[in-house]
Parts: C-alpha cells; structure tokens; sequence
C-alpha cells in the first residue's frame, strides 16, 4: 500500500492524519505546489526507536517502508576510498538512521491512505503531544 504524491493524499496524510505525532512531515510552502516522489517521515529525538524499528512495527501493521538513503561519507565504497575522513556530517547521520520513507504511489486507495495513518497513529501514540 502506498501514500499518493496527488495533493489530496499529501494533505490527507499532513493534515490532520499524521499532525501531532512525533515526526518531522513533509512542509510544503504555501505558495509552492508539492510535487511528492517518496513521503518522507523523520522521527523526534524523543521516540526511543531508530527508523529501522519503526518499520518493523510498520511492517507487523501490514505497511511497508523504505530507508533514507544513506550519506556518501558511509557508504562502503566511499569509505574504503578514504573520502570523507575529515568530514562530520551529523545532520546526515541522525536522518538517515531516524528517517524513512512511507510507501508512495498514483494507484493507492482512500482505504489503503486511511490503513498507513493509522498503523503510524498506533505505532507512535504513546509519543503524542495534544
């Protein structure tokens, strides 16, 4: 199942379905159109899980996700050459170990929308600020 990147599943999804849970969402401006290739969720420092937990427990819910891509600086090919070896790249490193991508696609279904925010709401409702 996946989230569409048609503006009416963006919203659905931004607001109110995800507002309030302890995730970075998507901002769009309000004089931009969003154009959203993979729907992208970072999780607060305050959720004692790392993204890759949080798709487990996504997973058990019956919704698939995906990694944020890993920074250059670790990945093995770069990191074998010696590239980067003087470089700190924290904010990379913190998104890509709390970040993931819910599904995204043009075919998903009201019902399929509704099923991803409310395995996210049940996974992170301990977490909320209301």
């Amino acid at each position: 199942m996946s989230i569409s990147n048609n503006d009416v599943s963006f919203e659905r999804c931004s607001e109110p379905g995800l507002k309030g849970l302890p995730l970075q969402l998507p901002h769009v401006e309000p004089w931009a159109k969003t154009s959203v290739w993979m729907y992208a969720d970072v999780l607060e420092d305050r959720v004692p899980f790392d993204a890759e937990e949080f798709g487990r427990r996504l997973m058990g819910q019956g919704v698939q996700t995906r990694p944020f891509f890993m920074g250059m600086h670790e990945q093995p090919v770069y990191f074998n050459m010696g590239l980067f070896e003087d470089g700190s790249y924290p904010v990379t490193e913190r998104i890509y170990r709390r970040g993931l991508y819910l599904p995204s696609g043009q075919a998903i279904t009201n019902e399929e929308i509704d099923q991803v925010i409310q395995a996210v709401r049940k996974t992170l409702a301990e977490f909320r600020q209301d």
